[in-house]
């Protein structure tokens, strides 16, 4: 049965499906989940007196959270996809116009593209609503409101270096003399410069105790590290790396990863509510059930012996008044991500 000719009641049982198999990380659930919450959207609409009216706003939330947060993994949960975000994204300002965020986002993809025009556009919106809009769930942070002014920046000069250029050819079909006398802007000396700094600041590198940023080639050659549990988020796969061995990490567990060995110790152990944005079944307390927190940590420590990492990393210390984890600290870490990068925890 086609989604649009399920009832409402069929959607949210259907919801209910696919958030027990997202918290398990089954392949395609997250391109179903926003069709059903676009299906409900829809639906709910059409009926503003149904008892369901009240949850319009909720299901819009859901919609939104993931086509900005899950949307560029619609084809499978270990592999971004660019053109998969790009349309989510641009599905999410249709539901929503103030997501400094996603037009962000949006701008960085056109602008890989080379496609400054539209970029530009997008980069402006991002500024603009970012400045008009207190909702701090979907705002840029500062690096990557500094980073926006400086893609907007070198859209501009891109697209008057063009115009500049094309002058240049016609000057041979238009008397010289005729046109007003003009000179190239200094500022197109700030592609270059604004491009070394975006290259020389575009990752970062992340140890206890220590973070850096770097180009693409010095993460690639500090992801040659020995006897270092190395988490890199700067490619289209989340790979786990150990002694040259790598696995791929589906989103939710590199994300689980990354909060362990940044924000865990003996002292200060991980339960489930630590990384409750990361599920989405709850019981009727709105508590994540403690056996699908326990049940992703040992996945995630499945990932650590596929690159044999021997060494348990991720410890459980009994007497807890809950189940709770820690990273101990026994083998070093070296994260690695762009410095622009969003992440859920």
């Amino acid at each position: 049965m086609l989604l649009k000719n399920k009832s409402i009641e069929e959607l949210l049982d259907l919801e209910e499906e696919l958030l027990e198999a997202k918290d398990a990380e089954k392949e395609g659930t997250f391109s179903k989940l926003i069709s059903v919450y676009e299906a409900l959207y829809r639906s709910i609409s059409k009926e503003p007196s149904s008892e369901y009216a009240f949850s319009l706003e909720k299901v819009k939330k859901q919609l939104i959270f993931y086509l900005i947060k899950y949307g560029t993994y619609l084809k499978t949960v270990y592999q971004k996809d660019d053109y998969a975000a790009e349309n989510c994204l641009k599905k999410a300002v249709r539901y929503e116009k103030q997501l400094p965020i996603a037009y962000y986002r949006l701008g960085f993809l056109h602008y890989k593209k080379k496609s400054y025009s539209s970029a530009l556009n997008y980069f402006q919106k991002a500024i603009h609503y970012q400045k008009n809009n207190e909702n701090t769930e979907y705002r840029m942070n500062k690096q990557q409101l500094y980073h926006c002014h400086l893609y907007l920046a070198n859209c501009g000069l891109f697209i008057a270096q063009k115009a500049q250029e094309e002058l240049e050819t016609l000057e041979t079909s238009v008397k010289r003399q005729e046109v007003p006398n003009y000179q190239t802007s200094p500022l197109f000396d700030l592609i270059k410069a604004n491009d070394q700094y975006l290259e020389h600041h575009a990752f970062q590198l992340v140890t206890q105790g220590n973070n850096q940023y770097c180009t693409k080639e010095e993460c690639e050659e500090k992801g040659e590290a020995k006897h270092t549990i190395i988490l890199d988020f700067t490619g289209r796969d989340h790979l786990l790396i150990f002694n040259g061995k790598e696995c791929r990490l589906t989103k939710n567990q590199a994300e689980m990863l990354r909060y362990f060995l940044l924000y865990s110790n003996e002292n200060h152990q991980v339960t489930k509510h630590d990384v409750y944005d990361l599920f989405s079944k709850s019981d009727e307390n709105g508590e994540i059930p403690t056996n699908t927190f326990t049940q992703n940590v040992i996945r995630l420590r499945a990932k650590l012996k596929q690159v044999d990492i021997n060494t348990p990393v991720i410890e459980n210390r009994l007497g807890m008044s809950e189940t709770a984890y820690y990273y101990n600290q026994l083998v070093p870490y070296l994260i690695m991500h762009r410095s622009d990068d969003s992440f859920i925890l």
